[in-house]
């Protein structure tokens, strides 16, 4: 009876695991002493003969000539943004609860680009929502409840350097902006004509970040977004809406910020 010959590899596949471990090994050592090349490299200043200094914000200065990185740590930032507004008109309504989240990705050096998407809350009847009446006549109507709906802007922030003080960051945001929110309807029963609100406008604001490390930020916003408005409201008993135009100057107020960098 014969046998089957041992495979001559079998003896060799140890030692072919340790080598490849070991070329592994090197591989990864002879990285992580390589210069960066993306991520903190971008961070960093053109090559001189300066030599580099990582501060917080994301920001870099040299000993000697100081000159503002092209890119920043990551380019990427993530921010979460709250948590009130208020309408500065009388019949400008606006939801006062205001909780946002918003994406910078820069642009060059200061310059970024911002998408800001927010959720919407209040609570009032229709004296709050600044309508003249109820206009409904039915019993257990015109009570307060709950308004929801959300809102969105894109547009361009500007990020200031501060040569003496990196972890200060100055901001200045404009763009475009619009949203909308639905009133009251407690048990499927409007609680006054009016059902829906659209808005279209601008938005421009101005802050500040603190950076309590090099990707973590605190901060505040003062934001203005004057816009136009379209109010969708439906009489009693009516089978159609009609649409009233309308003005808001909404002011956001908003000490609580936090920013991620990556």
């Amino acid at each position: 009876m014969s046998t089957a010959p041992k495979s001559s590899l079998s003896p060799r596949l140890p030692r072919a695991l340790l080598l490849l471990r070991a070329v592994l090994m090197g591989a990864a050592l002879w990285l992580a002493s390589a210069p960066l090349t993306s991520g903190e490299a971008l961070a960093g200043p053109a090559p001189t003969k300066e030599t580099l200094n990582t501060r917080p914000g994301g920001t870099n200065s040299t000993t000697g000539e100081s000159k503002m990185p092209d890119f920043v740590y990551g380019g990427n930032a993530l921010s979460f943004h709250g948590p009130m507004q208020f309408g500065l008109t009388r019949k400008g309504f606006y939801p006062r609860a205001r909780l946002a989240f918003q994406y910078d990705r820069q642009l060059h050096r200061a310059h970024w680009a911002h998408v800001n998407v927010a959720a919407l809350f209040d609570r009032g009847n229709w004296e709050t929502f600044g309508m003249d009446s109820c206009g409904l006549t039915q019993a257990g109507t015109c009570e307060a409840g709950t308004v929801a709906g959300m809102d969105i802007a894109v547009g361009y922030t500007y990020k200031l350097f501060i040569e003496d003080k990196p972890w200060i960051v100055p901001t200045f945001r404009a763009g475009l902006a619009g949203g909308f929110w639905y009133y009251p309807r407690l048990g499927g029963t409007r609680e006054q004509t009016r059902e829906l609100t659209w808005t279209l406008g601008i938005q421009a604001a101005a802050g500040v970040r603190f950076f309590l490390l090099r990707e973590l930020a605190i901060g505040l916003d003062i934001e203005f977004r004057p816009g136009l408005a379209v109010h969708r409201e439906r009489q009693e008993a009516a089978s159609d809406s009609d649409n009233l135009a309308g003005f808001v100057l909404p002011l956001q107020v908003l000490p609580l910020i936090v920013e991620y960098r990556f």
